[in-house]
């Protein structure tokens, strides 16, 4: 195996590598998202069923 074919293999090996490391960096910020969308989520159900119980008519 010659000088070039090394270096490319190592080029091609360090690309794979990189976009390896910036998928997994991706799968984290999404779960991050994902996590902060159902938060959002939470809160807004729990909001509105206060308002709901709030503004529901008394049987008093």
């Amino acid at each position: 195996m010659d000088r070039q074919d090394s270096g490319a293999i190592g080029r091609a090996e360090t690309k794979v590598a990189r976009e390896a490391e910036r998928s997994e960096a991706a799968a984290v910020v999404w779960a991050e998202l994902e996590q902060q969308r159902r938060e959002v989520d939470d809160r807004t159900a729990r909001l509105r069923a206060l308002r709901l119980a709030r503004d529901a008519p008394r049987a008093d």
